[in-house]
């Protein structure tokens, strides 16, 4: 393998091997140095030449990694002696000494790693080198006599250049980095006369490097994260964890942690809280990061909340089908219920204020604590008036919740009445005087007589009045068979006797069958009876003629 294969080899595997830390660099690096070149001509008739000088770099960093350099070197050599056999050159051969100095103008990217406690470097560079040595020789072995060379002109003094390679720099503070080596393989291509190919020189360099425009250092940093970050007491635990960042990664960090929680158990980056005693509410817990090897933005903490809830009572409703029922018939009592916090249920109890409750079949919803329960509600010897059906259910975790039916059991229809006598047919007027066909006479009044004789020994009863008629009389007295039934009423209340039966108990109808009779027919109605007599209507006594006795139209 060339030189220059293996020494890029070997920078890029340092590099690769290092791991980068520091996020800071600086703007600028100004390095001053000590180089020696081990220049190596081309040409049979010369040895190499060590040079020894100096000189300085200035780089503008990009960013943490990559920076541009521009690099400037100056060499002085001692007097070297040239014997050089004859050719079409040289055509009586020559010989001589010279001395001569060496620069070199580079410019290009160089990487550099950050590492701690040592900052390793590759590059690779391109310019040009400028040199006398040439020239020199020429004067001293072309220019004395006409015919020493086969040329005249002066070799050109500069040549294309390129070097590659790179080192280390060891920081001694923020601000100063010692550089003990760096290595680099430095191609020069002068071309003339003298050397007509590449020179594959080695170069050595040795200096401080200063860093210039600085930034603040950065601190180290630390993010916390807490799950879940709402929490059921009984839901736990949580956990914590911490991710630090801007640390230097080959130390061992500390940790710790505490919270307004209580206690922590767990250690390094993650961390547990048990919440099974907790009260609800809000809690926070913090990690504290440190680097012990670091004395300086050694720490970072940072904090992370959580929530512990408030448990949910089961939430139940209840309803009752139907609502009002009379004793002895059932009621279906529908139950729904959901846990907010879906918790299981642990029981179902069921009461009623009055008659016989049943739990039926209970079907489970989708989500934990969710059911729907229907009972059977019995309300054989339950008494008349609102009844209330309880349910009550509590979860898991000792949560209840309660809902209340109510429905109304109504008493039953009463016993029907005993059977009254409606009315009693006590006598009857018969009107038999053609000339007044309404008249009461002496015997009709004897009748009423003894009508309101029982009138007056049962206060509470009523008489109803019918009067009768014939088919013929109609034609001859109009609404005979009301005026026969209202003369009877009119004695009763105030004839010759001065009965004084009250009106009001007297009812007065008359027949609507004809070809029944001249009649007037009594009928006592006891208190609470009722008249059942068919085919009667109620007389309007306001619209009976003035005339009542009856008498026939001429």
């Amino acid at each position: 393998m060339k030189p220059g294969r293996a020494m890029c080899l070997g920078v890029v595997v340092l590099l690769l091997g290092v791991t980068a830390w520091a996020q800071e660099f600086p703007r600028f690096e100004l390095a001053g140095d000590y180089s020696f070149v081990r220049f190596a001509p081309s040409s049979s008739y010369t040895q190499g030449h060590s040079l020894n000088g100096g000189g300085g770099a200035f780089k503008v960093n990009i960013n943490q990694y990559v920076g541009i350099l521009m690099d400037l070197q100056g060499y002085g050599s001692t007097t070297n002696t040239f014997n050089i056999p004859q050719n079409a050159s040289f055509p009586g051969g020559a010989s001589g000494t010279a001395s001569g100095d060496l620069f070199t103008y580079l410019f290009g990217p160089q990487i550099k790693v950050r590492a701690h406690g040592i900052h390793p470097f590759g590059q690779l560079l391109f310019g040009a080198a400028h040199a006398n040595v040439y020239s020199n020789i020429f004067k001293q072995i072309c220019q004395p006599a006409v015919g020493n060379c086969a040329f005249s002109k002066t070799p050109a003094e500069d040549a294309f250049a390129m070097a590659f390679g790179g080192g280390a720099d060891i920081p001694i503070g923020k601000r100063v980095e010692l550089r003990p080596a760096e290595i680099d393989y430095l191609l020069t291509r002068f071309t003339n006369q003298f050397s007509n190919t590449n020179q594959n020189n080695f170069r050595y360099s040795a200096g401080l490097v200063f860093n210039l425009g600085i930034p603040p250092s950065i601190p180290p940093k630390a993010a916390c994260t807490a799950g879940p970050s709402e929490v059921l007491p009984w839901a736990g635990p949580v956990t914590a964890s911490v991710q630090p960042t801007d640390f230097n990664p080959k130390h061992s960090l500390n940790y710790s942690w505490n919270s307004n929680a209580g206690s922590i158990s767990g250690q390094g980056r993650s961390a547990s809280i048990d919440t099974t005693n907790l009260a609800p509410g809000d809690y926070a817990i913090t990690a504290n990061v440190t680097d012990p090897k670091q004395k300086k933005l050694n720490s970072a903490s940072c904090s992370a909340s959580f929530t512990v809830k408030q448990p949910q009572a089961p939430v139940v409703g209840c309803s009752a089908t139907p609502s009002s029922v009379r004793p002895g018939e059932p009621i279906t009592i529908s139950v729904n219920g959901k846990s907010p916090d879906l918790s299981p249920i642990k029981n179902r109890n069921f009461s009623a204020s009055a008659g016989s409750l049943k739990e039926g079949n209970t079907t489970v919803g989708t989500d934990p604590g969710q059911f729907t329960t229907l009972a059977t509600l019995d309300t054989t010897n339950a008494p008349p008036g609102p009844l209330s059906v309880n349910v009550g259910v509590t979860d898991v975790h000792g949560f209840s919740g309660s809902c209340v039916a109510t429905v109304s059991v109504v008493a039953p229809p009463p016993p029907p009445a005993p059977e009254v006598v409606s009315e009693t047919l006590m006598s009857q007027c018969d009107f038999k005087n053609a000339k007044k066909l309404a008249r009461v006479d002496n015997e009709c009044k004897a009748v009423l007589d003894e009508v309101a004789l029982r009138l007056q020994h049962e206060p509470n009863s009523k008489l109803v009045v019918v009067g009768y008629g014939q088919e013929d009389e109609d034609a001859r007295v109009k609404s005979v068979e009301a005026l026969r039934a209202a003369n009877t009423k009119s004695y009763l209340t105030g004839g010759e006797a001065k009965q004084q039966i009250d009106p009001a108990r007297i009812e007065v109808r008359e027949s609507n069958a004809r070809d029944s009779g001249q009649a007037a027919k009594f009928y006592l109605v006891p208190e609470g009876g009722t008249f059942t007599v068919k085919d009667t209507t109620v007389v309007d006594e306001s619209s009976l003629p003035a005339d009542r006795t009856g008498r026939p139209k001429r």
